[in-house]
């Protein structure tokens, strides 16, 4: 539902910058550097808004960029962290086996006398 919403408005937003840009059909001077061009109002609204649109998508995927590399860094920080736990947890195994172990013999020697 949420994302029907989102289509209706940039729907609706998209209609009213063609309304807007079919209104405005008069040709108007563009400087460009080192020369000036005439064009119709309509090209200039639709590559400004083009133009927009494209930085600002490229200024959102370097943000996302930049997310997915710290994400990649502490998930190595975690990946390690869980190795460094489970050889410290196979240790202490191996220690809870060897007083058991201590244990059960001293038991023995205990029997016997």
């Amino acid at each position: 539902m949420k994302n029907q919403w989102r289509v209706i408005i940039i729907l609706i937003l998209v209609l009213l910058v063609a309304l807007f840009a079919v209104v405005n059909v008069n040709e108007v001077p563009l400087s460009l550097l080192f020369t000036t061009v005439h064009w119709p109002l309509v090209l200039v609204i639709l590559v400004s808004l083009v133009a927009g649109a494209l930085i600002t998508f490229l200024v959102s995927m370097g943000t996302v960029m930049a997310q997915k590399k710290q994400q990649r860094v502490e998930m190595d920080v975690a990946t390690k962290k869980i190795d460094d736990l489970c050889e410290e947890n196979e240790s202490l195994k191996r220690r809870v086996n060897n007083v058991s172990n201590e244990n059960g013999q001293k038991n023995h020697n205990l029997e016997e006398l």
